[in-house]
């Protein structure tokens, strides 16, 4: 017997734009995402007919990986229960955003983009079909332009469930803020930049003061529970000198968490062979710094990709601002990477 799975196969649920799946993962050439319900929007759902579809793939799986699954990250030796129940949420369906950031890939428009999905969780907790104990992860789009999302949120979190919100902070939640106090809540916000006219370049909207703010109340309400992440973006905001802005402000506001990435269409543009050293380097300076100030750092998945082969040793120029960039202004191979030298 295979017994390979994962808590989502058996117990998660991910609404999509225009479908419903066991999760919100997709990898291998577009594999993943197994669905469950398609062109949905946001009708009465038969959770009879959802947990015997989850049978179905179950029983398939502990013979041989399902053709979705095969090589998902999430795939350990887990133990199926056979309890017909949903503890862990995705909520992808809400692709309507307030702010335009310019690595997004998003689109508004061309169907259904923000269905009301408070009364299907409201069904599945009345019919005995939810289980706490479980997260909820909130995103989009906007979570928080999500319709009836104070209300979900609060239903959620009131049954047992603790919540993962990625938002851009432009709109506060006050629902939100108590579940951070309440130690169920996490905020996971990109800022991307340490000033106000780089945010403007990147996220196209005037407000970066409300968003600081905005992060200041809810690193107010919990610390430890609050991430605030830094996308690398070619020509942008890949400097020292934003990443040293960056630090100042996060540490100012309290933050003890931040992540870093790199924008999703260099990821993929280019091999680890062709990755500038200068990437490398911004990497060792950011955990320097994070390091100085006792903030922890989270690499997420994009960045991973392309450090995972990393032949580059760490440099000492991280050390000396002078050198590293005599270093950027010396290199000599600028043709394959010719958005580092806007």
């Amino acid at each position: 017997m295979n017994e390979k799975g994962c808590i989502f196969l058996e117990k998660g649920i991910d609404f999509e734009l225009d479908k419903v799946c066991d999760c919100c993962i997709s990898h291998n050439d577009g594999r993943g995402m197994p669905v469950l319900l398609e062109n949905y929007n946001g009708e009465p759902i038969d959770w009879e007919n959802i947990f015997n579809i989850k049978a179905q793939r179950i029983s398939a799986q502990k013979e041989k990986t399902i053709y979705d699954c095969e090589n998902c990250y999430r795939l350990t030796n887990y133990q199926f229960t056979g309890v017909r129940k949903i503890s862990d949420f995705h909520f992808s369906h809400c692709r309507l955003c307030n702010v335009k950031c310019i690595y997004c890939s998003d689109i508004q428009g061309g169907g259904p983009i923000n269905y009301d999905v408070y009364p299907v969780i409201s069904d599945l907790i009345e019919k005995g079909y939810y289980q706490a104990g479980g997260e909820a992860t909130l995103q989009g789009g906007e979570p928080t332009l999500m319709k009836n999302f104070d209300a979900l949120v609060d239903l959620l979190t009131k049954n047992g469930t603790n919540i993962r919100v990625h938002t851009n902070a432009l709109k506060y939640s006050e629902t939100v803020e108590n579940a951070l106090k309440k130690n169920m809540g996490l905020v996971v916000t990109s800022l991307d930049c340490g000033c106000s006219s780089t945010f403007f370049k990147i996220k196209q909207v005037d407000a970066f003061d409300i968003v600081c703010s905005n992060i200041g109340k809810y690193v107010s309400a919990s610390s430890k529970n609050v991430i605030v992440k830094y996308i690398l973006i070619p020509g942008y905001n890949d400097n020292i000198k934003e990443i040293d802005l960056f630090f100042k402000l996060i540490n100012n506001l309290g933050v003890k968490n931040t992540a870093l990435d790199i924008d999703v269409v260099y990821a993929r543009k280019y091999n680890n062979k062709d990755v500038s050293p200068h990437i490398f380097l911004l990497v060792d300076y950011f955990n320097l710094k994070a390091s100085k100030l006792n903030i922890d750092v989270q690499i997420y998945s994009f960045l991973l990709y392309v450090l995972r082969n990393r032949t580059i040793k760490k440099s000492n120029l991280i050390y000396f601002k002078f050198l590293y960039n005599i270093y950027l202004n010396k290199q000599k191979d600028k043709s394959k990477n010719l958005e580092y030298f806007r």
